[in-house]
């Protein structure tokens, strides 16, 4: 797939084929995507929590207002912070970026996602749902599967955001 094809296209998805499972191999080529982020000071603070169990899901899907479609979809990934290893609280953007990878690795293999924020609002009762450690800080919840709903691109690029040399 043509790399800016991937980024035009890509749309959040919420309706997925019930039942369907994406295959773990896809998923390590999906976690990778976001392992190469760039992230400050090369500190790599992103931890992944991969979650397929159906009672989690569905727990998920109670707790979070905008993920109602978690057990369908299937899979659910975790993207956290190590506190610990974050360098001047910028661990939150390393994740963003680790994430923005994946859901295009996603996209570009085929499947849907969708990004779910968790921090700051919601990250507390998320460690304890999900278990984490306490130097963990769930930032948010990326869901994949295959899509059954299409979305148009829209033309993005407005001129008038863009400012060169001065304001």
């Amino acid at each position: 797939m043509e790399f800016f094809n991937v980024l035009k296209e890509r749309r959040s998805i919420r309706h997925y084929e019930e039942g369907f499972i994406v295959p773990f191999e896809d998923i390590k080529k999906i976690i990778e995507a976001g392992m190469y982020a760039p992230s400050a000071m090369r500190r790599f603070p992103w931890e992944f929590l991969v979650i397929t169990d159906q009672v989690l899901l569905q727990k998920i899907e109670k707790e979070h207002k905008y993920a109602s479609f978690a057990s369908s979809a299937g899979v659910m990934i975790a993207v956290c912070e190590k506190e610990s290893v974050s360098h001047a609280g910028m661990g939150v953007i390393d994740v963003a970026m680790a994430s923005q990878n994946m859901m295009l690795a996603a996209y570009a293999l085929g499947y849907g996602s969708c990004f779910c924020g968790v921090y700051p609002e919601t990250h507390e009762k998320f460690a304890d749902v999900l278990q984490v450690p306490k130097d963990v800080r769930v930032i948010g919840l990326i869901s994949l599967g295959k899509a059954i709903e299409t979305k148009g691109v829209p033309e993005r690029y407005d001129e008038l955001k863009v400012h060169v040399n001065r304001w």
